[in-house]
């Protein structure tokens, strides 16, 4: 079953996290993602990614932001002395459209209202993304990138970015590392990459 498109709101605001909000903490994203994209054909009984509600007793080192009915911004690992902190977005079902706005609203209040300096986050182009199939349909299914797949970013591999890396691109973020086989997806261990943003004071 096809999932319900989801209206973008003319002027996309996040607001602090509520009780009520606790359905938006998990889904079927890859745990820790920069854009929290569903994965297309995750299994039925695979148990969703989740990230644990605010807690007074981790007090200042995170903040949980949502977009209602849509989607969750999580700042963890907050350093204020050295002003940086990891990304990550959990968007429901026929929520894409909405993540290349979200992911700048996100990173705007990390710069203007947290004031830190440096943000990142995992992304992992192993995955199938929505944006990607949208973007060129099947090339994922007919494509899919893994371990034994040349990088992403390598001119010789001769593929151009993804429609999700892209998205990431657009927002200021660059790959700054990449960890093989960092996660278990699909029956086989896909890498990883570390995308962040630093700005300058």
């Amino acid at each position: 079953m096809t999932a319900p498109a989801v209206t973008i709101p003319a002027a996309l605001r996040l607001r602090g996290y509520r009780a009520v909000d606790l359905p938006l903490l998990s889904g079927d994203w890859l745990p820790g993602e920069l854009l929290g994209l569903p994965v297309p054909g995750r299994p039925a009984l695979a148990d969703p990614a989740s990230v644990p509600p605010p807690s007074p007793g981790r007090g200042l080192a995170e903040e949980v932001l949502v977009l209602p009915e849509t989607a969750f911004v999580r700042f963890s690992e907050l350093d204020w002395v050295h002003r940086r902190a990891r990304l990550e977005i959990g968007l429901r079902p026929g929520a894409a459209a909405v993540a290349g706005p979200l992911l700048r609203a996100a990173l705007a209040h990390a710069h203007r209202t947290l004031n830190l300096r440096r943000v990142y986050g995992w992304f992992t182009p192993g995955a199938a993304h929505p944006h990607d199939a949208h973007d060129a349909p099947g090339r994922a299914a007919a494509h899919p990138r893994g371990a034994d797949d040349a990088h992403p970013h390598d001119p010789r591999g001769g593929e151009r970015p993804s429609a999700a890396e892209e998205l990431l691109r657009s927002a200021g973020l660059s790959p700054e590392a990449d960890v093989p086989q960092a996660l278990w997806l699909d029956g086989r261990p896909v890498d990883r990459q570390i995308w962040g943003v630093f700005r300058h004071d």
